[in-house]
């Protein structure tokens, strides 16, 4: 008898034992997945605790566990145990979702969206993968695709319907705003001006640009446009005001001191400069958001690590053209593509104001005349019209002539500030041509 009753009761407690240990193995693996979790939000992250938790998903990962695939493509996007690597980020994010994960989706569908590192930028497969993670964040994102028009025409209404049949707070948000907006148009004339083919592309490609500013040349203020781009660089989502001081420091080889102004935010540092790119190490700026997902989150933090200028001739001036590489610290991830179009700012001093008031019944006034190295000329219309700015020798002992402007000007009063002037000393006839007039003036090149 009694040893009829030995196997079931052993029976029962291996089934039990095993039972006890499945359980324990799912504790520990959700524990796991818990803590990874928390340790990539956390600012305190360790090469050796990465390495330990990339191991440990990775094992699981072996094991086809769809949540570890998820956690290992996180592990994988931002480098921690592992090399940095979007491409096999992005591998185990879809493997993650064959396996039943439809929060890898989203996460699909957020690297096509942006096209991160070696993922091509992709508008139609971010839709689709949104669609297929069934998640109120895709649902979010299609939505502000509709809206922004990202790989499609812009439709408010059917943003505003998905919107409105989503339960998270960050639609609900949005959806205050969307509704009380229109989609942005994409266009910027000046671009189509300076670029036939591709506009907004060539512009951020700095396509068939290669004249690179001098150090010299940068010295002052310049202010313009801040014009972020969608990530497939075919529209402008809007456009800032942007005011960028630049100073040489005295003594420093290629520094610059910068102080720039985007919309109401302000940032200060020095930069090193080469070769037409501006890099800084610590100039962040707050910058307001066109449409927040939280009501709290109006601005967001923009590292700009730097600038890479050409110089582009245009209606008889040289404007200044910016691609800006910028990061967002807290997303941990590249900043929309963005372009800088700025135009100096004539610095007219109240010695140059004076000498201006002095030649006042002259049509062109000059500063300083005895000219140095650069000068100021100062004129004003009567009206709107094309205006040509020549310079000439007097004697015609070394023929020299070089045009300093030409372009369209307003009614009123102008100032042109004049660096490239001929570098023999002697006297020159500075010309301004509008209506079919010619007004002469003498100045002497020190």
């Amino acid at each position: 008898m009694k040893k009829t009753m030995t196997f079931p009761i052993l029976l029962f407690v291996m089934l039990g034992t095993i039972r006890t240990s499945a359980q324990e193995k799912m504790y520990q693996e959700s524990y796991l997945f818990d803590d990874v979790e928390a340790y990539l939000y956390s600012p305190d992250q360790e090469r050796k605790k990465s390495r330990k938790f990339f191991v440990a998903l990775k094992e699981l990962a072996k094991k086809q566990n769809s949540t570890a695939l998820f956690y290992l493509g996180m592990l994988q996007k931002e480098g921690l145990g592992t090399k940095q690597s979007f491409k096999k980020s992005l591998r185990s994010f879809k493997k993650s979702y064959e396996l039943g994960n439809l929060e890898a989706a989203y996460c699909v569908g957020y690297y096509y969206l942006k096209g991160f590192g070696d993922v091509p930028q992709d508008y139609a497969r971010a839709y689709r993968w949104f669609k297929k993670s069934e998640s109120p964040m895709g649902r979010h994102w299609m939505a502000k695709m509709q809206f922004l028009g990202l790989g499609r025409k812009p439709n408010k209404a059917k943003a505003l319907k998905m919107l409105r049949s989503n339960e998270i707070e960050n639609s609900k948000v949005l959806l205050e705003q969307y509704e009380t907006a229109q989609p942005p148009t994409g266009e910027a004339e000046l671009f189509h001006a300076l670029f036939e083919e591709s506009p907004i592309r060539g512009m951020h490609e700095l396509s068939n640009l290669h004249d690179v500013p001098d150090i010299q040349m940068l010295d002052g203020t310049w202010e313009g446009g801040y014009f972020e781009l969608d990530w497939a660089k075919e529209k402008v989502l809007r456009t800032l005001p942007i005011t960028l001081d630049l100073t040489k420091a005295n003594g420093i080889n290629e520094s610059l001191g910068a102080k720039i102004k985007i919309a109401d935010s302000i940032s200060i540092d020095t930069g090193t400069y080469s070769s037409g790119a501006l890099r800084f190490g610590n100039l962040t700026v707050p910058i307001r958001k066109q449409y927040t997902d939280y009501l709290d989150f109006t601005h967001l933090m923009t590292e700009i690590r730097g600038f890479e200028l050409r110089i582009c001739p245009y209606n008889g001036e040289n404007l200044l053209i910016g691609r800006v590489n910028a990061h967002h610290p807290i997303w941990k991830e590249r900043a929309n593509p963005i372009i800088v179009v700025l135009k100096k700012k004539v610095s007219v001093s109240e010695a140059a104001r004076t000498a201006f008031d002095e030649q006042a019944a002259d049509f062109i006034r000059i500063y300083p005349n005895p000219v140095p190295d650069h000068c100021l000329i100062n004129f004003e219309l009567p009206h709107g019209a094309h205006v040509k700015v020549q310079m000439t020798n007097y004697y015609n002992t070394a023929p020299y002539h070089s045009v300093l402007f030409n372009g369209y000007r307003e009614k009123g009063e102008h100032t042109i500030e004049v660096r490239k002037l001929p570098s023999r000393p002697g006297t020159y006839t500075l010309s301004i041509e509008y209506d079919g007039k010619i007004e002469n003036k003498l100045i002497i090149k020190q």
